[in-house]
């Protein structure tokens, strides 16, 4: 099977099994991304002539040619493979699983931001960058955050039902570090697309997202 493929089959099958925890992940998803959203909004002058600035940049440089894509990966690689790996990380030690549903609100309130403030300011070109540079990695990156948030909860279960026994407990552990590689594994994919696939789109469609 397709590595590609063989991924979202595996992370389809979980889904289906725990479909009330992904219901909640959503749910929550949804609340960090409305808050960034607002907060968008509540920039002062400073902050918003400073991120105008960085857009700037940013559309410049992507217009003179694609920016450098092994930066760009290992940026996305690092920014939310960090994310995966800290709300793993706690998870471990049991009383901080809720602290990897943060990884997830901290990108859902990133997006958010970004999209709330690509529309306010360039209207239907901010709306072109949203769907072709910001959307398409964080497609992947998000559910990758929701496996984690769902298996965390679900290594903590298993972890207590498990009563101290230690075939069970090192069976709930080789699960979890699975669903972590899982996660690890969209995003990386998600740093292929936004170093190497956003930037292209969005250079070949300039002179629409340019104009």
């Amino acid at each position: 099977m397709h590595p590609l493929r063989s991924y979202f089959e595996v992370a389809r099958s979980r889904v289906m099994r725990r479909m009330g925890w992904y219901a909640a992940a959503t749910a929550w998803l949804a609340l960090t991304i409305a808050f960034g959203a607002y907060a968008a909004g509540q920039m002062s002058a400073l902050q918003h002539a400073d991120l105008l600035a960085y857009l700037g940049g940013f559309l410049t440089s992507l217009h003179g040619g694609l920016p450098p894509g092994p930066q760009l990966m290992r940026a996305a690689i690092f920014g939310d493979g960090r994310l995966v790996l800290l709300g793993w990380l706690l998870a471990l030690s049991l009383i901080g699983v809720f602290l990897s549903w943060i990884s997830l609100g901290v990108k859902g309130f990133a997006v958010g931001f970004s999209g709330a403030f690509l529309l306010s300011e360039l209207g239907g070109r901010g709306f072109a960058l949203l769907v072709l540079g910001v959307l398409p990695p964080a497609l992947i990156v998000l559910p990758s955050l929701m496996l984690l948030c769902e298996a965390a909860m679900t290594y903590v279960a298993e972890f207590y039902h498990a009563r101290w026994r230690g075939p069970a407990i090192a069976q709930a552990l080789v699960r979890f570090a699975g669903a972590g590689g899982l996660s690890l594994a969209g995003i990386v994919l998600a740093a292929i697309v936004e170093a190497y696939i956003s930037p292209l789109a969005l250079h070949l469609l300039w002179p629409y997202v340019g104009s």
